[in-house]
């Protein structure tokens, strides 16, 4: 299916508002899921173990994310 979402991130939201930034410029649509977010919004306290927040793109777009991803820096995310 075309309209599936694959994961290219899950950490930090602040990592995850970076790397949305950097598909943002390149044209690529994404979604951000924010676990925390969406814990204080329905009420209580998340338990967050895989990290803060995920970043998916339609799976057309994967392969290009991923190359885009792999090149940023790795000083420039730290997990």
């Amino acid at each position: 299916m075309e309209n599936e979402l694959k994961k290219v991130y899950t950490g930090s939201c602040i990592n995850a508002e970076f790397i949305s930034s950097v598909l943002e410029e390149n044209g690529i649509k994404f979604l951000i899921r924010n676990y925390q977010q969406e814990g204080l919004l329905a009420g209580w306290a998340p338990n967050v173990i895989k990290g803060d927040a995920s970043v998916y793109v339609f799976t057309e777009d994967y392969e290009k994310a991923m190359l885009l991803l792999d090149g940023i820096n790795e000083s420039e995310i730290e997990e």
